[in-house]
């Protein structure tokens, strides 16, 4: 609902990032357990397949699994609290409300609102544990019905009941559904259904709403390059320069857990604010954290960057999504999102270049490891007493030491002879000054974003020069935004206080 979906977002993005510091967990497990499994059968299946290839298998029959359980068993249900409606109902609510007065036309009102089919749905959290948490946010049903008998109806009360939660099985757009049956079986055909979608999608593109959230999510694309550089550049950048035994992405999954404990109290805490007083801080924490690697090339510093990286994400993701979602339009939320999302298109471009920069900043050595990935580390005699030959756990390699007694062989790129020398900071200061430009970014298009000037207003007030304007570069308010943030404050503290 309007009132709790900024702390409802919060939670399915904590949810959402379970898997994923799981599997972080279960492959560095894996990597530091299992051997490679040569297959020797000739077909698609033959070769070594390392314990990443591993994984991978395991991975894919999890999903595979994960889509039939949910093809058989999942079902789409609608979640509505009668007391706390979004613009489109409320607004439909009142229009009906204004041509009817008897009890009975009031029914019919309420019941169009929420259809007849409605359950109760029981809260995940019990309504006693609730008042013993916040005794100050929420007041039993017996004593609201009492307060509502000695005070005047028009004077608005403090405090509301516990929310009675309605479910029913979600029902689309009515219109396209009348529209389908006028057209028969015509509109079954692709070519009505391609017309529907591209005429659902001009519709889209037409509002202003979907403009905003489209600018942002460009905008962003910089910061963004945290979470490639993460998963394309951090792995390789501690393999090569500190061996194989590191956890690598055990210091990858602090991100996750963070992002899974993290954002419901976030979400709790911050609840009753305008959105972009919570996500500005946690574009600029987020935009300076690769400072870290860059100051500190080395274990610590990576994770270091991790960790406030994750603090500042925690801040800003959940809460766009939240706002994205308060934006799109009723009946066309999965379209609508599908839209906003499209910065993904950038997404080769991000990863070629983040292979570009690797390859610069953060060479391999190939000279000093096998054709999977093993650094050749184990000395064996040769053939000659005075030299000796580096292997690996796959394959010999072309790397021989000439004094045995006096040398190893190499376990990190750092200590192969053939390595080039690189410098990574110079990667990590240009991550930061590329994530930067992001929250300067979003700070220019701040006014349109929020969505509270015309375009007449000096370009939806872009153009503006005052001390608020300049204050929104940490997400202050502006002038004209300040008595509706205090609303929508009030209005968070009737659930949350």
């Amino acid at each position: 609902t309007p009132l709790t979906r900024p702390l409802a977002f919060a939670m399915s993005y904590a949810a959402s990032n379970l898997a994923g510091a799981l599997a972080d967990l279960l492959v560095d497990k894996m990597r530091s357990t299992l051997k490679d499994v040569q297959i020797e059968e000739n077909g698609y299946f033959s070769g070594v397949f390392t314990p990443i290839r591993q994984f991978i298998v395991v991975t894919w029959v999890i999903v595979l699994v994960t889509f039939a359980i949910a093809y058989c068993f999942l079902e789409d249900w609608t979640v509505i609290d009668p007391n706390d409606l979004d613009d489109d109902e409320k607004r439909k609510q009142a229009t009906l409300w204004e041509n009817e007065t008897d009890d009975d036309e009031n029914h019919a009102t309420i019941t169009s609102i929420i259809p007849m089919d409605a359950l109760p749905a029981s809260p995940m959290i019990r309504a006693h544990l609730l008042q013993r948490w916040f005794p100050n946010h929420y007041d039993s049903l017996h004593g609201i019905e009492e307060e509502l008998e000695v005070t005047n109806e028009d004077v608005p009360t403090s405090r509301r009941s516990l929310p009675k939660y309605q479910m029913y099985r979600t029902r689309y757009n009515h219109n396209t559904q009348t529209s389908n049956q006028q057209h028969g079986n015509a509109s079954t055909s692709i070519c009505s259904g391609l017309v529907k979608v591209v005429n659902q999608v001009i519709a889209i593109l037409k509002l202003r709403n979907t403009w905003r959230v489209l600018i942002f999510g460009f905008l962003s694309f910089t910061i963004v390059l945290d979470w490639t550089a993460s998963e394309i550049v951090l792995p390789p950048f501690l393999e090569r320069r500190f061996g194989e035994k590191i956890p690598i992405y055990t210091i990858q999954s602090i991100n996750l857990f963070g992002c899974l404990i993290l954002p419901p109290f976030v979400g709790a805490l911050t609840t009753g604010r305008e959105d972009f007083q919570i996500v500005m801080p946690g574009l600029w924490l987020m935009a300076i954290s690769p400072v870290f690697v860059a100051l500190f090339p080395d274990v610590g510093g990576a994770c270091i960057w991790q960790i406030v990286m994750t603090v500042g994400e925690v801040f800003w993701s959940p809460r766009i999504m939240s706002w994205t979602a308060s934006l799109a339009p009723t009946g066309m939320e999965g379209l609508f999102f599908a839209i906003t999302s499209a910065r993904a298109i950038l997404g080769p471009i991000t990863d070629a270049v983040m292979g570009a920069m690797n390859d610069k900043y953060n060479t391999n050595c190939p000279d000093c490891r096998d054709q999977y990935g093993h650094f050749c580390d184990v000395v064996v005699n040769s053939d000659n007493a005075n030299t000796a030959q580096c292997v690996s756990v796959q394959e010999e390699c072309n790397l021989f030491l000439e004094n045995p007694q006096q040398q190893s062989c190499p376990q990190t790129c750092l200590e192969c002879p053939t390595w080039v020398p690189t410098d990574p900071s110079a990667f990590w200061y240009l991550l930061m000054i590329a994530g930067i430009a992001a929250p300067l970014s979003v700070w220019f298009f701040l006014p349109f974003l929020r969505g509270r000037h015309g375009r007449d207003d000096k370009c939806y007030g872009l153009f503006r020069a005052n001390k608020a304007r300049l204050l929104g570069i940490c997400g202050a308010l502006d002038d004209d935004g300040h008595d509706s943030n205090n609303m929508r404050r009030r209005q968070g503290r009737q659930v949350y206080g």
